[in-house]
């Protein structure tokens, strides 16, 4: 009797632990877990960000800077006086701004670049001046300074063709060049000045040659009066203030008549054409009056003597020119 319940204890252990482990392998079969996944998020710190927005602007401010020397240099007429180095300039220009354009950071060479420009502008403002100097006698004070200028402008030509050479030497050459220059000029500038007022009254003379001062009436008036702030400056020893106001006199002279002089000739031209119109189509209508007179009062022809426009008192055109003396008074003295 024992044996049997001990056999039966045995069978129902056996049983339990069975069902018992079927009942996890099942559990585990129909509820997987999923492996475990690691994200790597890329942060962006706040240091990082300001710094890509510094180096921006910095590149924008660069940028700026070479664009707006490159138009000192064309301004001072470097194309003209200058144009190896100057095309020399273009090429490393147009470089920079298409590595610009493709992301890439060029501010160091756009910045570099920039005072090359500025050098080249005051080497050949240096270069007018001294044209300008040249057709003066040189005053014996001035030499001095003169000699230092050439010596300034040899130097950067020599720079220039040296492609170790650097920004600020080529600026530093080409800036001293021009300050000696201009003071050469400041003790030449009344006998510039004197010349600048004659080359002006010679332009307003042709100006009013064409009747400027009745057509352009506006443009005509503006030169006058800065011819007359000119004599204002000179009068009080101001005489770079007065060569760039009869520089700018002599300008708009010169152009009102070369513009006036021009459509005068197309006019001209325009009323041969029509002188020859009218003479052959007067052939014609003779022909036909000998072929076929016309007889009697005919509509839309008036007689020869009819007044078909109200007469018309045109003004002078020579009220329109103002006067300017030929000579330049200061102090109550002819100058």
């Amino acid at each position: 009797m024992k044996k049997l319940a001990f056999w039966a204890l045995s069978v129902f252990l056996i049983l339990s632990l069975i069902s018992c482990g079927s009942k996890k392998g099942a559990e585990d079969t129909a509820n997987p877990e999923p492996p475990a996944v690691e994200e790597t998020v890329e942060e962006t710190t706040p240091g990082q960000a300001v710094e890509e927005t510094v180096n921006q602007a910095g590149l924008d401010l660069a940028l700026a800077n070479m664009n707006s020397s490159r138009q000192a240099a064309i301004d001072s007429d470097a194309e003209e006086y200058a144009p190896d180095y100057f095309n020399t300039l273009e090429e490393k220009y147009n470089d920079l701004k298409a590595r610009a354009a493709n992301g890439e950071d060029v501010t160091a060479e756009c910045n570099d670049l920039a005072k090359r420009y500025q050098a080249l502008a005051a080497y050949v403002n240096a270069l007018d001046a001294k044209e300008t100097i040249d057709d003066y006698e040189l005053p014996p004070l001035a030499q001095a300074a003169y000699d230092k200028g050439c010596s300034e402008l040899d130097d950067f030509e020599k720079l220039f063709e040296d492609p170790n050479a650097s920004a600020d030497d080529l600026l530093a050459k080409g800036t001293g060049a021009y300050a000696s220059f201009k003071t050469v000029l400041v003790a030449l500038y009344k006998d510039i000045a004197k010349d600048a007022r004659a080359d002006a009254l010679e332009a307003k003379k042709d100006a009013d040659s064409v009747k400027a001062g009745v057509s352009e009436k506006r443009e005509y008036n503006r030169a006058v009066e800065l011819f007359k702030n000119g004599d204002a400056s000179y009068s009080m020893n101001g005489y770079e203030s007065a060569t760039k106001s009869y520089d700018e006199a002599y300008d708009i002279f010169t152009e009102l008549y070369e513009t006036i002089s021009e459509k005068r000739a197309a006019a001209l031209a325009a009323i041969e054409a029509a002188k020859k119109s009218v003479e052959a189509s007067a052939a014609i209508a003779e022909e036909a009056d000998l072929e076929a007179p016309l007889t009697g009062d005919v509509d839309g022809i008036e007689d020869e003597d009819a007044v078909l426009l109200e007469e018309d008192n045109y003004a002078d055109p020579e009220d329109a020119e103002v006067y300017l003396s030929e000579e330049l008074q200061v102090g109550g003295d002819a100058k």
